[in-house]
């Protein structure tokens, strides 16, 4: 974790424990808070045990008027050392930054590939500058005022300052009431907040500026032949693993079976001279083990495979893990899944290759199948429509995950939200009545000022893509992603570092400028060209295999069904909880209970992200 604490006229009190944990660091290593200018600043850097010490070390340039901490990796480092002829140890990544920065100012940020969270305090010029990577896989949170700034890689950073008093951010519970997590640049805290990825922010003279260092652009280049794209891609996929590669560690793969994670362990398989370890968890169910998929694959390029068993007893392993949350985020085949994979990989390997991203760089979501599809019924007269969608809505749920049934029951109730929300209309578990149904009502004032379709559509409006996919996954790009990386936060709780070669710019910049119809062929033929582009690397079996389920478990009939699982999630949403927790209405979630049960509709997304907020608010509120 790294941490910065500013103090312009000394106006602010930094307690104790915040002093004392900053100057806490893994292998002895010391930080001790310095005065370094007109003001106070208390800079320092706490190592959680997880953390390697090497990352979070703060360094000084020679006459310690530049201060640095650091946190995640560059790729290319040696690359931007090597254009200025200097050499520095490896290990020491922030010294690295105070020279970039002294030749460069901020213009070296954007220079930079790999994952990071950064802070730099120029006594100088008697300013901060805080950085981010382009995707957001480090966290940069942050309190500012006139006086102070606070900063973090963590939000309870900010909190054990001390500075910030912990308060409950209402229009965050909204988004991840809506969401299941929380998309907005606000924390769950009131007054503290996240850096933006691909931005960067100055603070000075008690002032801070916000501003991008890199925009993803969607204008498309036509003049394209699918052969030389294949080419494309191979290349810059091959290019982002080996960049990624860290030989001295022990590497593996989280291999569902799917093309994301199986492209990985192809080029991985090309690039490491030993063997590396696959891991997949397998959950028994009509229609959710997808787990001889990642079998193929493994066996396929030789890896050591690792088979975890994820059955319904799993499911309390939540309560550890929110633990590992920031914030709550709520998904159990991503959450809990991440975290059994995380504790069996924990003794074989230190570093995880993932194929997070894949699915925004070549158009894999099914919501984006779900937004052509709603393209052709805003075709039909809405006095036609109505019927077709109440009956669809009125539908039964089914045990499988994914059938017609599944799928027209979806729709029906998603198309209600706004068309403009893109791809965001599939993933919204609540309508306006709905939440304000459920919110407590002396609460509701607290909620009616924030509109919660806002933060969404202020991303949506920011692209320069021209058609509906364009704009859906530049959306994503600002949204889910930054979701589906929290999970691969948890696994720094057993030691592992992730890395994630699909969002490597490069990557997805050139794939930004593809049509779509390459991407989404036809009505449905999703990845049309990243098959194409693999379909001479990978087994025939995964590269047009139509069953790809996305880390999926039965939950929805544990909760019906297995003893265990029902009695957690009642006990966890009693009464007496909701009612002394105070924020919903008890009568509402056991509406939702007395639905899911007698399964006439699926609600285990909802209330598993109220399990997941109870047990989060447990240990943070």
């Amino acid at each position: 974790m790294i941490w910065g604490i500013i103090n312009r006229d000394n106006t602010k009190q930094v307690s104790k424990a915040a002093v004392s944990r900053m100057s806490e660091l893994k292998d002895g290593a010391a930080a001790t808070p310095q005065i370094v200018h007109a003001g106070h600043i208390a800079m320092g850097v706490s190592a959680l045990p997880h953390i390697q010490s090497k990352e979070v070390v703060p360094a000084a340039n020679s006459d310690k008027t530049i201060l640095a901490v650091f946190q995640g990796a560059v790729y290319n480092m040696d690359e931007l050392l090597g254009l200025l002829n200097y050499q520095i140890n490896q290990d020491s990544t922030a010294k690295a930054l105070i020279h970039l920065y002294q030749n460069m100012g901020t213009d070296f940020i954007e220079k930079m590939n790999g994952k990071f969270a950064f802070g730099i305090i120029d006594k100088v010029q008697n300013k901060v500058i805080l950085g981010r990577d382009r995707f957001g896989i480090e966290q940069m949170y942050y309190y500012s005022d006139s006086d102070t700034l606070v900063f973090s890689s963590t939000a309870r950073g900010i909190i054990e300052s001390g500075i910030v008093k912990k308060e409950l951010n209402y229009q965050a519970l909204q988004q991840f009431l809506l969401y299941c997590y929380n998309p907005g640049l606000f924390s769950f805290y009131k007054n503290v907040n996240k850096l933006r990825p691909g931005y960067f922010m100055t603070f000075s003279d008690g002032e801070s500026r916000v501003e991008p260092y890199w925009q993803l652009s969607f204008a498309t280049n036509s003049e394209i032949k699918e052969s030389e794209v294949c080419e494309k891609l191979v290349e810059l996929m091959r290019n982002s693993v080996k960049l990624r590669l860290n030989p001295s560690a022990g590497s593996g793969v989280f291999l569902s079976g799917g093309m994301d994670s199986s492209s990985i362990t192809a080029f991985l398989s090309e690039s490491l001279e030993k063997k590396f370890h696959t891991f997949s968890f397998r959950c028994l169910g009509q229609s959710f083990d997808e787990s001889h998929y990642a079998k193929i694959v493994a066996d396929h390029y030789g890896t050591e495979h690792h088979l975890v068993e994820y059955s319904a007893e799993d499911v309390e392993d939540i309560m550890e893990i929110v633990k590992c949350m920031d914030e709550p985020f709520s998904d159990v085949g991503i959450n809990i899944g991440t975290y059994i994979l995380g504790k069996a990989a924990g003794s074989h390997v230190n570093c995880i290759y993932s194929g997070d991203g894949g699915d925004e760089v070549y158009g894999g979501h099914p919501v984006y199948i779900a937004d052509k599809a709603a393209q052709i019924f805003n075709l039909i007269p809405p006095f036609l429509l109505r019927p077709f969608l109440r009956a669809g809505a009125l539908l039964p749920d089914s045990e499988q995950k994914k059938n017609f049934t599944v799928k027209a029951k979806r729709f029906s109730e998603s198309f209600q939200f706004p068309k403009e929300l893109l791809s965001h209309r599939w993933r919204i578990y609540y309508d306006k009545n709905q939440l304000r149904n459920l919110i407590k009502d002396e609460l509701w004032p607290e909620f009616v000022d924030h509109d919660p379709y806002r933060v969404i559509m202020q991303f949506n409006g920011e692209t320069d893509a021209k058609d509906v996919l364009g704009k859906s996954i530049y959306s994503d790009y600002q949204t889910v992603v930054g979701f589906y990386l929290r999970r691969m936060g948890i696994i720094r709780h057993f030691g592992i570092e992730s890395r994630f070669p699909l969002l490597d710019h490069r990557l997805v910049e050139y794939a930004a400028t593809l049509p779509s119809g390459i991407k989404i062929k036809g009505s449905s033929d999703t990845k049309y060209i990243f098959k194409k582009a693999m379909e001479n690397i990978l087994p025939y079996d995964i590269v047009y295999r139509k069953d790809k389920l996305g880390h999926s478990i039965p939950l929805k009939n544990w909760m019906r069904s297995h003893t265990k699982v029902k009695q957690f999630i009642l006990d966890t949403l009693s009464e007496e909880n909701i009612k002394s927790r105070g924020l919903f209405d008890h009568r509402i979630i056991q509406g939702m209970i007395d639905e899911h049960m007698s399964m006439k509709r699926n609600n285990s997304h909802r209330l598993w992200s109220l399990v997941v907020l109870e047990l989060w608010m447990r240990e943070n509120g």
